[in-house]
């Protein structure tokens, strides 16, 4: 990668951006195009909470009659194991 980053460079290491394993000139790079790029900012903010919003959501436990609701829901969808298949 070279010192400028494109958005499309930095959607290709955004995991280990975000982890903070990049080399450190890689991650001054995009440091430096995710301070001129709204989008990317959004993009980086966003992929960085969402670690701590699937904590959060697992945190509370789903009522047992919808848990049961839904496995029967996926269970009937087209191409479930043991669902029902379309009839073309």
């Amino acid at each position: 990668m070279t010192e400028t980053v494109t958005c499309r460079d930095g959607v290709r290491v955004l995991m280990d951006y975000t982890e903070g394993v990049l080399p450190v000139t890689v991650r001054h790079a995009v440091e430096a195009h995710v301070r001129r790029c709204g989008r990317c900012l959004g993009f980086v903010r966003s992929y960085s909470e969402t670690p701590r919003i699937m904590r959060r959501a697992t945190v509370t436990r789903m009522p047992v009659g919808l848990g049961r609701r839904l496995r029967r829901m996926v269970a009937a969808l087209p191409g479930a194991r043991g669902g029902r298949r379309s009839r073309s």
